[in-house]
């Protein structure tokens, strides 16, 4: 009887632990991984895959173009929460799990909106650049506004804009929240208000944007939005490139629209030198590490592997984004 495969076609530059391997030789799991860029690469690699297995955001490698390719396949995962780069539609047409694992990112992704927002806030990247160019002045850049009591607006009330609220709760803030999907009981009981993307935007001086990509969600925040916010707002996006409008995003931060921004996620990166980003001393970034912490690789890894494990076993996954699938396969 053949092996049981799965093949990791994008590793995002992730190291592979070596646990990882012994984890499937145990279970007599065959396991390949590369970074596909190909048809090619995916045909090489993936053609005998019953797992497919992706640990980047890269997008075009498992799309209705290449689903020809995965005659084995019966499950797609992703490690983490987002999974706007497997296209779950083709995946669904043809039996094939989409499975992630959206536990994993909900403490480090919460904490981290949470520190960009107060950085933003307090401009403590600003001041570190200066003290290190010799300036020693509290006044030259002043902090952005205050904490306790503020207006905070949280578009997305999903696992992480939940643990955002409940970590700010010492805060007493004002909390807003748009959520279409979310039923105003449930954000009562969080001690939130449920309200229009409108009135979020021109009532609170601090926007999370926490929703994940979908088709709903792409371009939600364009310059008509931005026009809504307060001239002294800060939006801090963590969650994904695309949900706001770059171009709108700039022109609102040039024309002073809302006072500055914190990203965890641009379109295009890395930055290179005169990319126009670089001149907006406002606008704080990070290169999407919102998901990580100090267990890393350890973490992208353990639960997709345990995930996979249970598969080759019949298992079903316990977070599955197509449920509307009928999978090739029987799992229990």
């Amino acid at each position: 009887m053949k092996k049981f495969k799965v093949a990791l076609v994008s590793t995002g530059g992730h190291p592979i632990p070596d646990w990882v391997y012994k984890r499937f030789e145990d279970e007599n799991i065959e396991f390949v991984a590369d970074d596909c860029e190909t048809r090619d690469d995916l045909e090489k690699l993936a053609k005998d895959a019953d797992v497919l297995f992706i640990t980047s955001s890269k997008k075009g490698l498992i799309c209705e173009e290449n689903m020809d390719i995965f005659q084995k396949a019966g499950c797609a995962i992703k490690c983490g929460s987002g999974t706007d780069n497997i296209d779950a539609e083709a995946c669904t047409k043809r039996g094939i799990i989409v499975a992630h694992t959206p536990d994993d990112p909900t403490e480090p992704t919460s904490d981290h909106f949470i520190a960009m927002l107060f950085t933003a806030i307090r401009q403590t990247a600003r001041q570190d650049r200066l003290v290190r160019k010799g300036i020693w002045s509290a006044t030259d850049v002043l902090p952005l506004g205050m904490i306790t009591g503020e207006d905070l607006g949280i578009i997305g009330f999903g696992r992480i804009g939940k643990a955002i609220v409940k970590k700010m709760s010492g805060f007493e803030m004002n909390v807003r929240v748009f959520d279409p999907f979310v039923a105003e009981e449930t954000i009562k009981k969080h001690n939130c208000n449920k309200v229009s993307l409108e009135e979020l935007l021109e009532k609170s001086k601090y926007v999370m944007v926490a929703c994940p990509l979908l088709k709903e969600t792409k371009g939600l925040i364009g310059e008509k939005e931005l026009k809504l916010m307060r001239p002294d707002s800060i939006i801090v996006n963590v969650a994904r490139a695309g949900i706001v409008d770059e171009t709108a995003l700039k022109k609102a931060l040039k024309q002073k629209w809302i006072k500055a921004a914190a990203l965890d996620v641009i379109e295009k990166h890395p930055l290179v030198p005169g990319d126009e980003w670089l001149e907006f001393e406002n606008v704080n970034f990070t290169p999407h590490l919102g998901g990580y912490t100090d267990v890393y690789p350890d973490g992208v890894f353990k639960n997709p592997v345990e995930i996979i494990v249970g598969l080759s076993k019949g298992k079903t996954p316990p977070w599955i984004v197509n449920r509307q699938c009928s999978p090739k396969w029987e799992l229990k």
